[in-house]
């Protein structure tokens, strides 16, 4: 290539820039997506979302919340999200958690906010920001659970 194509290029990428800008969301998730990189931690993936399973249309009134499930090996996720004034509540349980399991929610790959398991592995969390999160915990005997991202 020749330098009058690397202009050319160039010239393209700024044209392309600015007539069709990447929507800010799909930069986020692109980020998230990069940051998923933990080789130690079992991926927990999504296996249900009340949100892609709706095949009716609903008989009463729409709310902001989600029923989410994850599984990996021996550990299962099942949570709730509900939109709250200006943010998510996120409540649910951690089967397989035990005695000492640390988790935390990551916002966008950046911000954590730690979670109190109880003895059964519940928790409530609130105030998260819309956007991709992703739950991560530590079990007993040193297991790393990660489930997959959602956006909120």
């Amino acid at each position: 290539m020749t330098s009058v194509d690397d202009e050319l290029l160039a010239d393209l990428r700024r044209l392309a820039a600015l007539v069709d800008p990447v929507p800010q969301h799909v930069r986020e998730a692109a980020r998230a997506a990069f940051l998923t990189r933990d080789l130690d931690a079992e991926l927990a993936e999504l296996i249900a979302d009340s949100t892609a399973d709706a095949d009716f249309e609903p008989v009463r009134q729409a709310t902001d919340e989600r029923l989410l499930s994850f599984a990996a090996d021996g550990t299962q996720v099942e949570m709730t999200v509900r939109a709250e004034g200006a943010g998510w509540t996120m409540m649910g349980q951690v089967f397989g958690a035990g005695p000492g399991t640390e988790a935390v929610v990551e916002s966008d790959g950046r911000a954590t906010t730690p979670l109190d398991l109880d003895d059964l592995g519940r928790f409530l969390v609130g105030d998260l920001a819309s956007g991709p999160v992703r739950l991560r915990c530590d079990l007993p005997g040193g297991a790393k659970l990660v489930t997959s991202w959602v956006i909120l």
